[in-house]
């Protein structure tokens, strides 16, 4: 009853706009609370709107070194040291105040200013001794800076604390781990495990240490152990993996990685050595899937590029093709990327295209044969040839024992029928570098075609393995052609066969015509 009389009195208040009289002071206090409340709100709600309420409140109480704090810890948050200078004095009023030597402290630390970062944090220490924020933000710097000194604190502390020395040992190792101290390192992980052998971190350190130290079975050792005591996750079977890979025993790290994977659908390192097991054994598919599965494929340029390399070895260049599309899209200015994307480009006689991409290329890296090598062969198939040779002369000027440019020119030249002469003599430099080349031998042999060496061509294209010539159609058309005017139109008509097979436009074309001679022929009595 009691409660409802003093509702019903408020609500009567308010029908009637009742309102007790605010002094100026008042006034101004009250506003200063709420837009101070408006602020505290927003930095608890990490509104980008923080920054501009704090300034706002600041500019009510000029003076006020806590809001000037707020401003630098604020400030430093958004990376934005500029900001955090103006505001920076509010040490002046703040000297018995721990956090604020805190705040003040990494200030300094990110202006780089570490005697003073440290000096800060020393006081901060001093004035909250019990407050571990404060004591591990010390810890971090002086780690960084003072190594020797960060671990004779930590000792101290876990002399002192035994119900969490386990940890502090642990980060003692790991800060001598980060300054590469192994024997350091492991000598702290050791006291973590003593101080509580329960705790998984101090083992998970040594085991890195072991890593780093080639120590392989002492790591495989402690993961096992962590397995034992029920603590094993993706990154320990990753871990555990790698080691096999490292032995060559493929079987065992295919296990602990899958079993990562289970772990972690995406784990980095799952993903990539269960791809490469996978490609080893031509599972192109599998590996696609694997490397798909990866948290970082979506980010990861060299990813997008591999799996469009299986699709290729799963002939399927079209997907290729839109996977490194899509990378390109995603990585333009990616060198690699746009390099493969041109690449592609070219595969799939989207010669300008290609020639697009590859130019800009060329003018930024002007020293890249490999760039340069493959824009030249763009222009070649553009029927550039004037651009062409300039690009081969750049490359020959670098490396006059370029074997590859050397050769398209060479080839180039007996296509077109033109300088022969220079054409044979550009081939044979060529051989001078790679001499078991056969791409290159197939270019002498052409010349030697075109010139009318019939037999000295055959010589040459049936010395070539035969597996080379059944993965080239290309190479089956000139020993048809050869063949053809050797006068041996049934061994050409074989070649031809295989190269239409082969999909070698030309060769589709010369089949046909030649069947109709083939049945018109006069039979021979």
């Amino acid at each position: 009853m009691k409660k409802i009389f003093i509702f019903s009195i408020f609500l009567f208040m308010g029908t009637y706009n009742f309102a007790l009289p605010l002094s100026q002071e008042a006034r101004q206090e009250s506003q200063l609370f709420n837009t101070f409340l408006e602020a505290a709100y927003a930095q608890r709600r990490a509104d980008p709107s923080r920054f501009a309420k704090l300034r706002r409140a600041l500019k009510q109480a000029p003076n006020s070194s806590y809001i000037k704090q707020q401003l630098v810890s604020e400030a430093l948050a958004v990376d934005e040291l500029e900001l955090a200078d103006h505001y920076a004095d509010f040490i002046e009023d703040a000297s018995q105040d721990p956090e604020a030597w805190a705040v003040y402290g990494a200030y300094q630390w990110r202006k780089g200013n570490s005697a003073q970062a440290i000096e800060a944090y020393e006081k901060a220490t001093e004035l909250a001794p019990e407050d571990d924020l404060i004591l591990f933000q010390y810890i971090t710097v002086l780690s960084a800076t003072q190594p020797d000194k960060a671990a004779q604190t930590l000792e101290e502390l876990a002399q002192a604390r035994p119900m969490i020395a386990s940890d502090l040992y642990n980060e003692m190792g790991r800060m001598y781990f980060y300054h590469q101290n192994f024997p350091a390192a492991l000598e702290a992980f050791n006291k973590g495990v003593k101080a509580d052998p329960a705790n998984p971190q101090p083992r998970l350190g040594r085991a890195g240490v072991y890593e780093k130290t080639n120590q392989y079975f002492f790591m495989l050792h402690e993961l096992e152990d962590l397995e034992k005591m029920g603590f094993s996750n993706a990154q320990t079977w990753a871990q555990m993996g790698a080691v096999y890979v490292l032995v060559r025993d493929f079987e065992r790290a295919e296990q602990c990685f899958i079993r990562a994977k289970q772990d972690d659908n995406g784990s980095l390192p799952a993903g990539h050595f269960l791809a490469l097991i996978s490609e080893e054994r031509g599972d192109y598919e599998k590996a696609i899937s694997y490397l798909k599965d990866t948290h970082d494929y979506a980010q990861s340029p060299a990813k997008q590029i591999q799996v469009s390399y299986y699709q290729r070895k799963l002939n399927r260049p079209q997907e290729s093709l839109q996977t490194v599309a899509a990378a390109y899209k995603q990585f333009a200015d990616n060198t690699e990327v746009a390099y493969l994307y041109a690449v592609a480009l070219y595969e799939d006689e989207q010669y300008k295209r290609a020639a697009r991409i590859l130019a800009p290329l060329v003018q930024k890296y002007p020293d890249n044969s490999e760039i340069r090598l493959q824009y030249a062969f763009t222009l070649e198939s553009l029927k550039k040839y004037r651009a062409m040779e300039q690009e081969i002369a750049v490359l020959l000027e670098q490396n006059p024992r370029n074997a590859a440019a050397l050769n398209l020119l060479a080839y180039s030249l007996a296509q077109r029928g033109q300088r022969l002469d220079e054409a044979a003599d550009l081939s044979a430099r060529a051989l001078a570098v790679w001499p078991q080349d056969p791409s290159l031998i197939d270019t002498q042999a052409w010349i030697l075609y075109k010139q009318g060496h019939y037999e000295q061509a055959s010589d040459l294209m049936h010395a070539l393995p035969a597996e080379f010539v059944a993965a080239n159609p290309e190479i089956s058309y000139h020993i048809a052609l050869i063949e053809q005017a050797l006068g041996q139109p049934q061994t050409a008509q074989t070649y031809l066969q295989q190269a239409a097979s082969g999909g070698w436009k030309p060769a589709q074309k010369e089949l046909k015509k030649s069947k109709k001679i083939l049945e018109h022929k006069p039979v021979q009595k």
